[in-house]
C-alpha cells in the first residue's frame, strides 16, 4: 500500500479524562470504574472535571462520587490522596485471572433535578497518568440522556441508535455487576439514622437509570466481554452485525503480544484471528495484514518477522498521530485495536470499515480465552463501524476524517528483519494481591472510633493504631480516640498466619467519608453557605485562616444576614433559611437536610445560639410550621417531612435548645421574641 500523506489539521479529540466532563447542563452524580491499574493522579483530574469540585471542596463534602474496581495488583489508593474516589478492594476468590476489562459507566443529573445521562467508556488505556502522557490509547463513548427515552414520536433510526445504546449500558451493566460481586462495597452503602447518605443516594440513582437505559435495550450491543466466552469467539458476529462482507485489508495493534517463544515461531493469536475472519467470509483471500508494534516492546513479534512475512503479515512501527499530538515526545502503544475494510484503487474510501478497540491484548489470555482463575482474563471490547473514514490519499483534503487521524497506523515504514530493529521487552512484573480488610471503615463517635454495625458480626478481631501507631486499648463500645477526628485510621489483624495493616476511613456523624474536619461557623458564613446551595463552598472558604476576614466582607457588603440586635440576626436566618427551602427542587431535598444539618450544626459554638439559650428559646422551633417547609415535606407523613424533622431534632440537640420555650411552632405567626436583656421585641 503506497500512500501519500496530506498535511495534518490538528484536531481538539478529547483526553481520557476529558470524557468525565458532564454534558451541558448536568453534572456528575455517580459513576463506576473498572480497569487493572489507576493512580491518584489520574482519579483526581477525572473527579474534578465529573464532579466541577476541587480536591479541597471534595475532601470536605466527604461524598464518594466514583467508586474503583481494579486489579488487586494495583496498590490501594486512599481518599485523602483522591478525594471522592473510592478503591474497593477484593474480598473473595476472583474467577479471572486479571481484571484487565477498561470500562466507565457514569450518571449525570440535570440542573433540573430529574433529567440523567448515562455514558458508557470503553478504554484500551488504563486509568493513570501513563496513560494520559506517554502512551498510545483509543476510548470509545455513547450518552443516553432521560430525554432520549422520553421521546414517543422519533425517527426510525433514531430510534434505533437510542436502543442500540441502551443495549451497550445493560451489557456493560452487566459486567460491572459481576466485578462488583468480587468487592467490598460497605462503604457505598453506608446509612445514618438521621439521615440517607449521599453517596448512597446518588448510587441507587445512577443504578435505577441504568435500569431505565436497559428497559429499553434492543437488538445487539455493540460491547461485549469475556465473562462466558473469549472476545475471539465473539468478534465474527459482531463485524456481522456491522455488515457480513468480505475486507480485503486488516489492522491489528497491540499493546502486548504473546510472551517470547522459539526464534521464528509465528505468534497464535494474529493468524487465529486471520484465520476465524477467513472463515466467517469477512476477510477476502486476497488481502493485505498489518502488524502493529511498540519497537521497544513486542514480545514474540520482535523474534518472529520472517515467519510473519512468510504468512503475509507486513510489520510495523505504530504511528503517532501528528492531527493529534502535535510535535511533542513520542509515545508508546498500548492501544489494543483491529480495523478492516476495503481498500479500492480507485477510492479513497475505507469501505465497509469496522474497529475492535478494547482491554483484550492480542495474547491467548486476553482475546482467546474466556475469563478463568488460571488462564484467561477478564477483558472488555466494543465493535462497532468506522462511519465515513478516507485513506490517506492525494485525493483526501483537510475536510475528510483519515483513518490515520483516529487510529495509530501508518504504510510509509516497516520492518523486515529482526536485525537490531525489534526487541521483545521486559517481562510483566509479578504484584502482591492487595486485600479487602474486614472492616472497611470506622465511624466517629465523639472521642472515640467504632466499628460500624455492619461489620460488627465479623469473626475476625482488629487493632486500631493511634496517631504514632500503638495499639489502642479497646472498650466496650469502641477504641477512644486523643486528639480530633482522624480523616483514616490505621487496622490491624490476622489473615491465617500473617498479620496485615490497613488505612481505612473514618466516617462522622453526617456520613461524611474520610472528610475533613469541620471548623466552627459564625451565623453570617452558615447563612452564606446554605444560600449557595447546592454549590460547595469555595476553597478560601473551607480554611480557617480566611473564615474571619470572608465573613467581615460579606456581612459588610451586605449579602449575609447580620445586623445589630442578636434577635434579629437569628430571625432573619430562619427567614432565609425558609425562604430557601421551600423553593428546593424535591430531588435535592435530602442534600439540603444533610447540608442544614451540618452548617447549623457548626454554628453551635455561635454566640448568637448562646444568646438564645439565656433567653431559654429554641430558635429552631418555627421551622416546624408548615408554611415554612415545601409542599411535599410539610409533615413527617412523607419520607422527605420525616428526614427534615430528624435533621431539626438533631440540630437542636446540638444547640441545648430543645427543651427550651417555643416561638409559633406548628403556626403561621410573626415570629415574636421579646428580649430579657434589652427589652427590644422584634
Amino acid at each position: 500500500m503506497s500512500k501519500t500523506p496530506t498535511k495534518p489539521l490538528k484536531s481538539t479529540r478529547p483526553s481520557l479524562t476529558q470524557l468525565f466532563d458532564p454534558p451541558e447542563g448536568f453534572t456528575g452524580h455517580f459513576g463506576w470504574l473498572c480497569g487493572y491499574s489507576a493512580d491518584a493522579l489520574f482519579l483526581n483530574s477525572a473527579a474534578e472535571r465529573f464532579t466541577g469540585q476541587t480536591e479541597a471542596q471534595r475532601a470536605h463534602q466527604g461524598n464518594v462520587s466514583l467508586a474503583v474496581f481494579l486489579d488487586s495488583g494495583n496498590a490501594n489508593i486512599s481518599l485523602l490522596d483522591a478525594p471522592g474516589v473510592a478503591h474497593l478492594l477484593r474480598n473473595r476468590e476472583k474467577e479471572f485471572r486479571l481484571l484487565h476489562a477498561k470500562v466507565a459507566l457514569l450518571g449525570f443529573q440535570h440542573s433540573d433535578g430529574a433529567g440523567w445521562c448515562i455514558r458508557l467508556i470503553v478504554s484500551t488505556g488504563n486509568w493513570t497518568r501513563q496513560t494520559l502522557e506517554e502512551s498510545l490509547d483509543l476510548a470509545w463513548c455513547v450518552d443516553v440522556k432521560s430525554t432520549d427515552l422520553s421521546q414517543t414520536a422519533v425517527v426510525a433510526d433514531n430510534d434505533f441508535e437510542i436502543r442500540r445504546r441502551c443495549a451497550d449500558v445493560k451489557a456493560a451493566q452487566n459486567l460491572m455487576q459481576k466485578v462488583n460481586s468480587f468487592f467490598n462495597d460497605d462503604l457505598l452503602n453506608i446509612s445514618k439514622d438521621a439521615l440517607a447518605n449521599p453517596t448512597k443516594l446518588a448510587k441507587d440513582s445512577t443504578t435505577d437509570w441504568i435500569a431505565q437505559c436497559s428497559a429499553k435495550a434492543k437488538g445487539p450491543p455493540r460491547f461485549f466481554d469475556s465473562q462466558k466466552r473469549s472476545l475471539l469467539s465473539q468478534l465474527i458476529q459482531q463485524v456481522k452485525n456491522c455488515k457480513e462482507v468480505g475486507r480485503n485489508y486488516l489492522a491489528m495493534g497491540s499493546g502486548f503480544y504473546e510472551a517470547s517463544g522459539k526464534p521464528g515461531q509465528l505468534p497464535k493469536v494474529p493468524k487465529k484471528i486471520v484465520d476465524a475472519l477467513r472463515k466467517g467470509k469477512l476477510l477476502t483471500n486476497t488481502r493485505k495484514l498489518d502488524i502493529y508494534v511498540n519497537p521497544d516492546a513486542c514480545q514474540s513479534v520482535a523474534g518472529s518477522i520472517e515467519a510473519l512475512i512468510e504468512q503475509g503479515f507486513t510489520v510495523r512501527k505504530a504511528a503517532q498521530p501528528a492531527s493529534v499530538f502535535g510535535e511533542v515526545p513520542p509515545r508508546t502503544l498500548h492501544a489494543k485495536f483491529l480495523f478492516s475494510a476495503n481498500l479500492r484503487d480507485n477510492s479513497d474510501i475505507c469501505n465497509s470499515a469496522w474497529v475492535y478497540l478494547g482491554s483484550g491484548n492480542l495474547t491467548s489470555a486476553g482475546f482467546t480465552k474466556k475469563m478463568s482463575a488460571n488462564s484467561g482474563n477478564l477483558e472488555a471490547g466494543v465493535v462497532f463501524p468506522t462511519g465515513s473514514l478516507h485513506w490517506e490519499t492525494k485525493r483526501a483534503d483537510t475536510s475528510k476524517k483519515l483513518v490515520t487521524d483516529v487510529l495509530p497506523i501508518q504504510w510509509n515504514q516497516n520492518f523486515v528483519s529482526n536485525e537490531n530493529k525489534l526487541t521483545s521487552g521486559e517481562r510483566a512484573q509479578a504484584r502482591d494481591d492487595v486485600i479487602s480488610p474486614p472492616v472497611t471503615f470506622l465511624e466517629w463517635f465523639g472521642s472515640e472510633l467504632r466499628i460500624p454495625a455492619m461489620n460488627r458480626k465479623e469473626t475476625c478481631e482488629i487493632t486500631v493504631l493511634d496517631a504514632i501507631g500503638n495499639a489502642i486499648i479497646k472498650t466496650k463500645t469502641g477504641f477512644p480516640w486523643a486528639g480530633i477526628q482522624p480523616r483514616l485510621a490505621q487496622i490491624i489483624w490476622k489473615a491465617g498466619v500473617d498479620y496485615k495493616k490497613a488505612d481505612i476511613p473514618v466516617v462522622d456523624q453526617y456520613g461524611r467519608i474520610a472528610a475533613t474536619v469541620l471548623r466552627s461557623l459564625d451565623l453570617d458564613e452558615a447563612w452564606w453557605q446554605l444560600a449557595n446551595f447546592p454549590a460547595m463552598p469555595d476553597d478560601e472558604e473551607l480554611s480557617s485562616d480566611n473564615a474571619v476576614s470572608q465573613s467581615s466582607i460579606r456581612s459588610n457588603g451586605g449579602v449575609g444576614v447580620s445586623l445589630k440586635s442578636p434577635i434579629r440576626q437569628m430571625m432573619q436566618l430562619v427567614e432565609n433559611i425558609a425562604a430557601k427551602q421551600t423553593n428546593i427542587n424535591q430531588s435535592n431535598w435530602t442534600l439540603w437536610c444533610n447540608r442544614l444539618q451540618q452548617n447549623l450544626i457548626q454554628m453551635k459554638e455561635c454566640q448568637r445560639v448562646a444568646y438564645f439559650q439565656k433567653l431559654g428559646i429554641n430558635p429552631l422551633s418555627p421551622l416546624w410550621a408548615a408554611p415554612f417547609r415545601p409542599s411535599f415535606a410539610e409533615t413527617d407523613a412523607s419520607p422527605e417531612g420525616e428526614m427534615y424533622e430528624k435533621a431539626l431534632v438533631c440540630i437542636a440537640d446540638a444547640w441545648k435548645v430543645s427543651a427550651l420555650k417555643t416561638i409559633g411552632r406548628g403556626k403561621k405567626s410573626k415570629l415574636k421574641v421579646k428580649a430579657k436583656s434589652t427589652g427590644e421585641e422584634e
